[in-house]
């Protein structure tokens, strides 16, 4: 068994990623090695500093020019941690100069983008992992529930996950957008789509636990916050996804607001099966907490950074939000570069999650169900 150091470059520091929260265990694993910061030059103005800082913070260099650092010599893996509608072209660059892959939720901003990106692995044989999805506690009691045989056969499944972040304002009609935006405005320089970000999560769950999907129905709309009402786009929102085998799971995902539950925002899973039911807590232990003085007194104020608290936990949680997955996405990508193995969620599976979720929109947007695979304009 091999003990080599595999350098890691970090391509960008976006807010819509979870670059910096990567980081601390990138730093702390004995088999990485952070070897630079990249970005290129036509960037938003905030991220040319926010990079510089990081590479200062790390002490590593910051290059300008992501096609010419992805093919540095001390460059193994690549980190893309750059808006939705970047990472397609920058996985290609990286997976073309045979660099494996670490990437942060999604592939592409539509499937062809996912598409070329798939194509692009497999020509070049790297290994990719998309760490964000499956390392988590909800996934793993689910899978361990489901495959214990306890429930017999699993039938159907109920995810609620929820971010307790965020003020919910009343909305007046000045403040509402007439139309639901459809997929494919993914970038935003006050908000992000919750069912893309938060609806992930939960899709990637039925992934794991149901057949292929060939059946979306989404509802969306019902707006708690007026900046996700200004622009037509998801603060909440339902699926109803249908398997080959006819099993159904639905999926409620978004926004509940601070202070709307002790840990957080609910984090679980209801899993029935031919022999019984169980609900799985990804926030264990399972306890719901409201104190009024915590709540009452509460620090509410916003970073000016941070307007819809990306990267800030709500100040009401009480609980443990679950053992650190990055750490252990991290070892099995070690593992399956020391072993030629394969990751347990890689870029074959994001393209089919992606699929998901835009026909979750898709379905939204037209007021009906949506069968998969995708085609012509839907998958655009």
């Amino acid at each position: 068994m091999t003990d080599r150091t595999y350098g890691i470059l970090l391509v960008s520091f976006s807010r819509h990623s979870h670059q910096s929260s990567f980081v601390p265990a990138f730093v702390d694993h004995p088999r990485i090695r952070i070897v630079g910061v990249a970005d290129d030059a036509d960037i938003d103005p905030y991220l040319k500093p926010l990079n510089q800082s990081w590479a200062e913070r790390l002490d590593v260099p910051c290059h300008e020019g992501i096609e010419a650092a992805v093919r540095r010599a001390e460059v193994d893996i690549v980190s893309i941690g750059h808006e939705i509608e970047r990472r397609s072209e920058i996985a290609m660059l990286a997976a073309g100069a045979g660099k494996h892959l670490w990437i942060d939720k999604y592939i592409g901003a539509n499937m062809p983008e996912c598409s070329v990106v798939v194509d692009a692995v497999e020509r070049s044989g790297v290994t990719t992992i998309l760490p964000s999805y499956i390392y988590n506690d909800l996934i793993n009691q689910s899978k361990r529930m489901i495959d214990g045989g306890f429930l017999g056969e699993l039938t159907a499944m109920h995810v609620d996950i929820l971010f307790g972040k965020g003020i919910p304002r009343p909305i007046s009609n000045e403040q509402r957008n007439a139309s639901f935006l459809p997929a494919g405005r993914w970038k935003f320089p006050d908000i992000k789509r919750e069912i893309l970000t938060v609806g992930a999560y939960a899709v990637a769950l039925v992934q794991q636990c149901f057949d292929p999907i060939v059946e979306v129905y989404g509802q969306g709309g019902a707006y708690f916050f007026p900046e996700h009402a200004a622009h037509g786009a998801d603060d909440f929102g339902t699926l109803s996804l249908v398997d080959r085998s006819g099993r159904v799971a639905t999926i409620s995902s978004g926004r509940s607001g601070i202070a709307s539950h002790g840990a957080g925002g609910p984090n679980q899973a209801f899993l029935f099966g031919t022999k019984g039911t169980g609900r799985v807590d990804g926030k264990r232990p399972g306890i719901d907490t409201h104190l009024r003085n915590r709540i009452v007194d509460g620090d509410y104020g916003v970073h000016e950074d941070d307007p819809m608290q990306w990267h800030s936990g709500p100040p009401t949680q009480l609980t443990s939000t679950g053992l650190e997955f990055t750490r252990a996405a991290l070892d099995d990508l070690v593992h399956a570069l020391d072993t030629g193995g394969r990751p347990r969620f890689t870029v074959h599976d994001a393209r089919d999650h992606m699929e998901v979720l835009l026909a979750g929109y898709e379905s939204i947007v037209r007021e009906r169900p949506v069968r998969l695979p995708l085609r012509g304009e839907e998958a655009a």
